[in-house]
């Protein structure tokens, strides 16, 4: 999907505005103080972009206090349904989590970032900090190394520049000579291990969504390392897995009218 990569010519305002609604959703809302001591930008800077938003229905204003409006809620949905794979995935989803008990989720690359994209919770699901809509980083998820396996060497080397590889657990691959290696186990294998890279005591396994030379995306089932060992990943996990993606990948290729 898109590579992330800085255009040429950037708008100054434009950055400074995306920078305000980042920060926004960071602090949970905040007062324009707030908001001036952490952006180190001028009251008047921040009070003229935040009248903006608000007179386009982006944000809310209660008493001192701005806060991200449901304008933004309109297009994520407009951008999730215009993905195929989620238009076709979420009963495939929920079939999967209802037959493993724990959490799937199909999970795309865009801006060589992972995004959480459709979700499905099992009888015995956790939930965890991860909600659809959400970003991480590719390398510390099943999903996201199952994808970069599935891209050129050029574009792994380009994520690995703009992003790093910063660990979230003990671990987590941090080298990149060590991802590399992983990713050639997975191509072979066919299937990704999130070994507590992500958070302490959970594990996953992850499949890619692929049609001739292209990874749609990823699916993943997930849960806590105690419950899902990585015995019972590949033995009872890993066919249920495959199984969800093949059809996944049926109907991409042969959309039902």
């Amino acid at each position: 999907m898109g590579t992330g990569g800085s255009p040429r010519r950037r708008v100054k305002t434009a950055d400074t505005l995306f920078e305000i609604v980042d920060a926004l959703q960071a602090m949970n809302g905040a007062t324009l103080a707030e908001l001036a001591a952490e952006l180190d930008f001028a009251k008047s800077t921040l009070h003229s972009h935040l009248a903006t938003l608000e007179h386009n229905e982006y944000v809310v204003r209660t008493g001192d206090e701005y806060e991200l409006g449901l304008k933004f809620l309109d297009h994520g949905m407009f951008a999730k349904n215009g993905t195929a794979i989620a238009r076709v995935g979420k009963p495939i989803l929920e079939e999967l989590a209802e037959e493993t008990g724990e959490v799937a989720w199909i999970i795309v690359e865009e801006h060589g970032r992972a995004v959480y994209l459709e979700k499905a919770m099992g009888e015995k699901a956790v939930q965890t900090h991860a909600s659809v809509g959400g970003r991480a980083q590719l390398h510390h998820l099943a999903t996201g190394k199952v994808i970069l396996a599935h891209l050129s060497e050029e574009r792994i080397d380009e994520i690995i520049d703009r992003h790093g590889l910063p660990a979230q657990t003990p671990h987590t691959i941090t080298d990149p000579d060590e991802l590399r290696a992983e990713l050639e186990r997975i191509r072979e294998e066919g299937v990704a291990l999130n070994d507590r890279e992500t958070v302490n005591g959970l594990r996953a396994i992850g499949a890619p969504v692929l049609s001739e030379e292209t990874v749609h995306g990823a699916v993943c089932v997930s849960g806590p390392a105690t419950r899902l060992t990585v015995e019972r990943c590949h033995e009872e996990i890993e066919p249920l897995l495959l199984e969800a993606t093949n059809e996944l990948e049926l109907k991409l290729q042969y959309p039902q009218n």
